[in-house]
């Protein structure tokens, strides 16, 4: 969330003339609600969230995205040392259906492990309570992000996994709406992008006025967390240019899509505002 948030806080969305809330919703089933209900117009997810309401007949649209794999640790409890030890344990995960979901079934199916029969799967609700839920022993493992592995391994918990670096492509951080608002309101829709790509190079580019937004919204001070989270979202994975990746759509589509006929990755996807941008040449301004 580090490029919204820093759009937030510098201005970017005001200078636009738009006058943003940011509201925190935990779990990609809960937020996908929110938006189909009205009470917010754009909404950060998981993709594999957008491709479920969309293919229910909620006709959702990515229209930007700033990270192209799954940034999530599998932590556990320090007597579980390796993936065989989660037989017959409880994982779990902030929302069913969401990327958290998704990225603990990459991993069940890697290690042949299966729902209900190996291994029971619980929703816990955000990444504060799933902390606690492992810490407390009401779960014996969960699928976190940062910074919440980072705090974990100070407890003492166990990375089983950093999904990171397993190389699967897949859109982390969309930023969605859906076609009716995009076709109603195209010109908002390309303010609020426009906004939020000044977010992402100032991100990029203002390692210690990142930090400094990080801490007041993560309420994290340790410096050597802040650090880490910066590098992770601030360096190493966050791309200047938010287009929506179709290969990376793609293996949500893998995933998610058993019958349907005809789907394709663009079904989901506008990359329309991000090309605008890129044509009226803002990103050449920004990166020059």
């Amino acid at each position: 969330m580090a490029s919204l948030w820093v759009a937030q806080d510098y201005g970017y969305f005001r200078r636009q003339g738009l006058d943003v809330q940011l509201l925190y919703i935990g779990g990609g089933s809960v937020v996908t609600q929110a938006l189909l209900g009205g009470d917010v117009q754009f909404v950060r997810l998981g993709a594999n969230s957008v491709v479920q309401a969309s293919l229910r007949g909620a006709s959702l649209k990515m229209i930007g995205n700033t990270i192209n794999t799954l940034v999530f640790s599998l932590m556990a409890r320090p007597e579980i040392q390796t993936a065989k030890d989660l037989k017959g344990k409880k994982i779990g995960l902030t929302r069913l259906g969401g990327s958290t979901d998704f990225a603990l079934d990459l991993a069940l199916k890697k290690w042949g492990l299966r729902r209900g029969a190996d291994v029971a799967v619980i929703q816990t609700g955000g990444m504060p309570q799933l902390l606690g839920a492992i810490t407390g022993g009401i779960v014996d493992a969960g699928v976190v992000s940062p910074p919440t592995n980072l705090a974990a391994t100070k407890l003492g918990l166990k990375e089983l996994v950093d999904f990171g670096e397993i190389g699967i492509v897949y859109p982390n951080s969309p930023l969605a709406t859906t076609q009716s608002f995009l076709e109603k309101n195209r010109s908002t829709a390309l303010r609020l992008l426009r906004a939020y790509c000044e977010g992402i190079h100032r991100v990029r580019t203002d390692k210690e006025g990142t930090i400094k937004v990080l801490a007041r919204y993560t309420k994290v001070q340790d410096p050597e967390i802040l650090a880490e989270l910066y590098r992770i979202y601030g360096v190493k994975y966050l791309e200047p240019i938010p287009k929506v990746r179709l290969d990376a759509v793609d293996e949500v589509l893998r995933s998610e899509v058993k019958s349907a006929a005809g789907v394709k990755a663009s079904d989901f996807v506008d990359n329309t505002l991000v090309n605008e941008l890129e044509q009226q040449g803002l990103f050449q301004t920004l990166y020059r």
